[in-house]
């Protein structure tokens, strides 16, 4: 394998102008993932934006670096937790790139706007951050929060290849502070044998950022306050994997009409009905698919609810076993993740007394789809896209009747 062609930069300054290293980071590593120099860049932000807070423009750069005999990864994730400081209440992740999705087709440019939030512009020559086209997708959690990992997925035969990869973060901090500890994990998912139970574990590393830029090279990063930058880019479209049993003909008949609604809709959607061409191990392809989609859809059902809930035995209905074991261990080892991740479905003809137990459809939730029709998955749509049917109003002021008097006023 020749590693040189390998070499991959996701994203990359336009302008250096002005910048700051920190080396701290440098040589910090877990596992195969190894830090490199960060860039860190104070911004000019709004005055009254973010009261008693400072923000940082932060450049992680990171490095891959596999053996050549090392097995191929589906997936490496690295997670990087500001929230080991005396302050971390007051430490926020405002935004990160990348984002969210596949990277594909032209490259893009970003801008920071007045709310520090990332968003595509079309002068790249004014841009903070470009972000090139790519093959493997980037799963990103934690924005908004006090910590950010990203999971790059492997969408070829080859896995995650080795090589330089970066990532950015708009971090606010407690006015003043001058360091930032950091907490640096990685995980993977190797490519092994069934039979070998092995999976890869490295203790987290620790490491303190220095934020305090020298007076002689401020590199301060200032947003596009003149005018708020449109969001343009492109309509992302979640990916589905629909896990369902085949209870009965009519069963499979309603599971795939809903599967090309779905479709339709905007959601690519995966299912068995559409994939029955050549031999195939129905386990690796399921597995593989679970892995990678968005969300994953279980279709309520008696046997499903059996599969889940452990009641079936004997050579039966192995496909919804296998995908039911597989969804339970990631709903055990991850819970917080996979519970928004599993969508409980009940399509026309069943009853929310065959969604399995162990998916919780009273305490968590349930998507009852009565009627195959783009308002019938309104509600599971919302749940793939994150936007709510209602939105909360500004907070008014109470009313004077209501108010407590001051202390000494009471009549």
């Amino acid at each position: 394998m020749d590693l040189q062609n390998n070499v991959r930069i996701d994203l990359t300054a336009v302008d250096e102008g002005g910048r700051r290293m920190d080396s701290t980071p440098n040589g910090v590593s877990v596992g195969a993932v190894c830090l490199k120099n960060w860039q860190i860049d104070r911004i000019d932000a709004p005055a009254g934006m973010f009261d008693e807070h400072d923000a940082y423009f932060i450049k992680i750069n990171y490095e891959l670096e596999l053996e050549l005999d090392c097995p191929r990864m589906s997936w490496v994730e690295v997670s990087f937790d500001f929230a080991s400081g005396g302050e971390a209440s007051q430490v926020t992740v405002v935004d990160a790139l990348p984002r969210f999705g596949t990277f594909t087709g032209a490259p893009e440019s970003y801008v920071l706007n007045q709310f520090l939030n990332f968003v595509p512009c079309e002068n790249s020559a004014s841009a903070h951050v470009h972000l090139p086209a790519g093959a493997d997708r980037v799963d990103t959690f934690g924005i908004g929060g006090q910590g950010v990992r990203w999971r790059h997925v492997s969408l070829g035969e080859s896995g995650v290849l080795p090589g330089s990869y970066a990532a950015w973060v708009v971090l606010l901090v407690p006015a003043g502070q001058v360091e930032q500890p950091v907490e640096f994990s990685a995980r993977y998912d190797l490519a092994v044998a069934r039979d070998v139970e092995y999976r890869p574990t490295q203790s987290p590393a620790c490491f303190r950022l220095s934020l305090a830029a020298p007076s002689d090279t401020p590199g301060v990063v200032t947003p596009a306050f003149s005018a708020t930058v449109e969001d343009q880019a492109p309509e992302r479209h979640p990916s589905v994997f629909i896990c369902y049993a085949h209870d009965s003909p009519a069963h499979k008949e309603y599971a795939r009409k809903f599967g090309n609604l779905l479709v339709r809709n905007g959601v690519d959607a995966h299912m068995d009905q559409w994939y029955v061409t050549n031999r195939k191990d129905w386990a690796i392809w399921a597995h593989e698919l679970i892995n990678k989609v968005d969300f994953v859809t279980v279709l309520a059902s008696p046997i499903c609810r059996k599969a889940f809930d452990g009641e079936l035995s004997g050579p039966d209905n192995p496909g919804i076993r296998s995908e039911a074991l597989l969804i339970k261990e990631m709903l055990h080892t991850l819970r917080d993740e996979w519970t928004a991740k599993v969508l409980p479905v009940v399509l026309p003809h069943e009853l929310v007394d065959n969604v399995p137990k162990v998916l919780q459809p009273w305490t968590s939730d349930h998507y009852d789809v009565r009627r195959l029709t783009p308002e019938g998955i309104d509600d599971l749509l919302r749940a793939m896209t994150g936007v709510p049917r209602h939105t909360r109003p500004p907070l008014g002021k109470m009313p004077p009747s209501v108010l407590k008097p001051l202390s000494g006023t009471e009549s």
